[in-house]
């Protein structure tokens, strides 16, 4: 368990610093790792993001990040130390947006 909270918090941000200084994609919009998660066996990885923007622009971030997904998983072959690096699946967090809808709410009852 622990080494699985450990390589996704490496993925984590070694996915973040490639998408900011390595992926020059204009369909990839302002977005941020939320989270990784991790298969027992390594084979997968869940990378949770969140974007700010239109539905538009996030189906575009969508199709972006899946597009670069090979690039981004051999840059991390070359850095992480690794046998396997695990496949990549990018889903979008919506936890954000509901946060905020959730505060929203509570802020117009309590007028």
């Amino acid at each position: 368990m622990f080494r699985l909270k450990r390589v996704a918090s490496l993925l984590r941000n070694e996915i973040a610093d490639l998408l900011h200084k390595r992926i020059a994609d204009s369909r990839i919009g302002f977005i941020s790792i939320t989270r990784v998660k991790v298969s027992p066996d390594l084979a997968h990885a869940w990378v949770y993001y969140s974007h700010y923007g239109n539905e538009t622009e996030r189906f575009h971030t969508k199709r972006g990040l899946k597009s670069a997904s090979t690039f981004i998983h051999a840059q991390l072959k070359k850095v992480l130390c690794l046998k396997k690096v695990p496949f990549l699946h990018f889903r979008y967090d919506d936890s954000i947006e509901k946060g905020s809808d959730v505060l929203q709410t509570l802020h117009s009852l309590s007028r």
